[in-house]
C-alpha cells in the first residue's frame, strides 16, 4: 500500500505536468505512513527507512524511522536504543530493505551527527514519537514477533536515544527506482535535474561517468523518448531556472545518493544498469542534469570544433593547421539520418559562456579568450583561415547561431541553428578566437 501511494505521487506530478513543488515527493512517505490503520493482526514492522537531516527521506545510513501496526494502534517513530545488540541491528537495517544487515549502529545523542535527524524532524513530523523500546531481537530474526519489546508506542526514552544505523548498501535496486527531472523550486519538466526516487532513498545522480547511452535511459525512465544533452549541474546557468534551485537543495537537505550509474549498450531500462551509494563527499554542483524530449530528435548535431588557421596563399585542404589556441572557429555537423557531414563557418558571437565553452572544447579553461571578428585580423600574419583559403575550398557557413548554456560546457549542451541554404553573415563576420 505504502509503495502504491509512492507511485500514484509520481504519476500525479507526470500528469500535472508543471507547478509540481519538489517538497510533495519527498514528503509522500511520511505521509503514507502516517495514513495506515484499520489492521487487526499481531505487531508488525510495515516499513523501515533510514532518515537524516530535516528531511523525512534517507539512504543507507540515518536515523531509523518505523511504522508499526498492532491489534489496534498503528505508531510511527523512532526505535530507542535500550537493551541495543549487533544482533537487533541486524534485523532493523533487513526491517528497512538492506538483507545484508548492519556495519554499524549508534543514536542521536552521540554518534553520526550528519547522519541522523534533526530534532526538529523528530518533533514536527513524527510528533517527538518512539514507536518501540527495549527491543531485543535473536540473530537472524525476520520479524517483530520474533523479537521482545515493549507495547507498540510505549516508551520512556528522548531524542538522544534514538536508534542511528548504518546498513550495508549493495548497489541500488534500481528496477523500482523513478527518475524525475526538477528545475528551480520543484517544478517537473524535460530538462532539469535528475532526482532518484526510490523505495528506500530520494536524492540526486552524480554526473561523473555518464554516457549517452546511460543519459538516454535516463531520458526513457523519466518519460520521455529523446536525449537532447546532459552535463554537470554547475555548468548550467542558475539565471534561466533550469535546474534545481540551491535554496531548494539546502532546505530540503538533498544531496547525491548514487555514482557511477553505467548502462550497458543496448540497455532498455534502469534495471540493466549498475551503480554504487555516493561517497560522503559528492558535490550537488557535480550532480547530473538532463534534457529530454518527445519530439523525433534533432536531425543535425554537432560533432566537432576547432580553431583553424593556414599561411596566406597557401589554399589546399593539407595546408590547414587546426588544434591550435588560436585561429578561425570551424565547426563540424552531422546529419543523423542521412550521414552527411558539413565543415565551416559560424557566425561572431558576443555570449562569454558561448567563447568560453569553445576553448574548453579544445581542453583550454580560459574562461576569458579573446574573441575578433575574422575581419579584424590581418591575412599577413597567418592566424586565421584566409580569404584565398576560403574561397578556393568553398567554404561557407554552416551554423548561422551557436550559443552554449554556461561556462565550460560539453558540445552537446550548445544550442544551434544549422545554416540554410545560401546563409551568410559575411566571411569577415566569421568568429575568430585566441583561448
Amino acid at each position: 500500500w505504502y509503495q502504491r501511494r509512492v507511485r500514484e505521487a509520481v504519476v500525479s506530478t507526470q500528469s500535472t505536468g508543471t507547478a509540481t513543488m519538489f517538497t510533495q515527493l519527498l514528503t509522500t512517505a511520511a505521509t503514507a505512513l502516517l495514513l495506515l490503520g484499520g489492521h487487526t493482526q499481531a505487531a508488525n514492522i510495515y516499513t523501515a527507512f533510514l532518515a537524516a537531516g530535516n528531511s523525512t527521506t534517507g539512504i543507507s545510513w540515518g536515523t531509523l524511522v518505523v511504522a508499526v501496526l498492532s491489534s489496534n494502534k498503528n505508531v510511527m517513530g523512532l526505535v530507542c536504543d535500550d537493551h541495543m545488540t549487533n544482533d537487533t541491528a541486524d534485523f532493523l537495517c533487513r526491517a528497512a530493505g538492506f538483507e545484508d544487515g548492519h556495519e554499524l549502529w549508534g543514536r542521536n545523542g552521540v554518534n553520526f551527527s550528519e547522519h541522523r535527524i534533526s530534532i526538529e524532524t523528530f518533533v514536527n513530523v513524527y510528533g517527538g514519537r518512539f514507536a518501540l523500546d527495549d527491543l531485543i531481537c535473536p540473530p537472524g530474526a525476520r520479524q517483530l514477533e520474533d523479537c521482545q519489546h515493549r507495547a507498540v508506542g510505549s516508551s520512556d526514552c528522548n531524542y538522544a536515544e534514538g536508534v542511528v544505523l548504518k546498513c550495508k548498501a549493495k548497489d541500488d535496486d534500481l528496477d523500482s527506482t523513478s527518475v524525475l527531472l526538477f528545475q528551480g523550486n520543484g517544478t517537473r519538466s524535460s530538462n532539469g535535474t535528475v532526482v532518484l526516487y526510490g523505495r528506500r532513498r530520494m536524492g540526486l545522480l552524480g554526473a561523473e561517468g555518464v554516457d549517452d547511452t546511460t543519459a538516454e535511459v535516463l531520458c526513457r525512465e523519466a518519460g520521455f523518448r529523446y536525449l537532447v544533452s546532459y552535463n554537470a549541474t554547475k555548468y548550467i546557468s542558475s539565471r534561466a531556472r533550469d535546474k534545481l534551485s540551491c535554496d531548494t537543495i539546502q532546505t530540503q537537505n538533498v544531496s547525491v545518493i548514487l555514482q557511477d550509474l553505467h548502462c550497458p549498450t543496448n540497455s532498455t531500462a534502469l534495471g540493466n544498469c549498475s551503480a554504487t551509494p555516493a561517497r560522503g563527499d559528492w558535490d550537488v554542483d557535480n550532480a547530473l542534469w538532463l534534457s529530454c524530449t518527445n519530439d523525433r530528435g534533432p536531425e543535425w548535431v554537432l560533432t566537432n570544433l576547432t580553431l583553424a588557421h593556414n599561411v596566406v596563399g597557401h589554399h589546399e585542404r593539407r595546408d590547414l593547421e587546426t588544434g591550435n589556441d588560436y585561429g578561425t572557429v570551424l565547426v563540424s555537423i552531422k546529419n543523423t539520418f542521412t550521414g552527411e557531414e558539413r565543415t565551416g563557418l559560424t557566425p561572431y558571437t558576443t555570449s562569454g559562456y558561448t567563447r568560453s565553452s569553445m576553448c574548453y572544447m579544445m581542453g583550454n579553461s580560459n574562461k576569458y579568450p579573446q574573441p575578433h571578428r575574422t575581419g579584424e585580423i590581418d591575412d599577413i600574419y597567418n592566424y586565421k583561415v584566409s580569404c584565398g583559403y576560403i574561397v578556393a575550398n568553398k567554404m561557407r557557413y554552416v551554423l548561422s547561431y551557436l550559443w552554449c548554456p554556461g561556462y565550460y560546457q560539453k558540445l552537446s549542451t550548445c544550442q544551434f541553428r544549422v545554416a540554410h541554404e545560401g546563409y551568410s553573415a559575411g566571411n569577415d563576420n566569421a568568429m575568430w578566437l585566441a583561448c
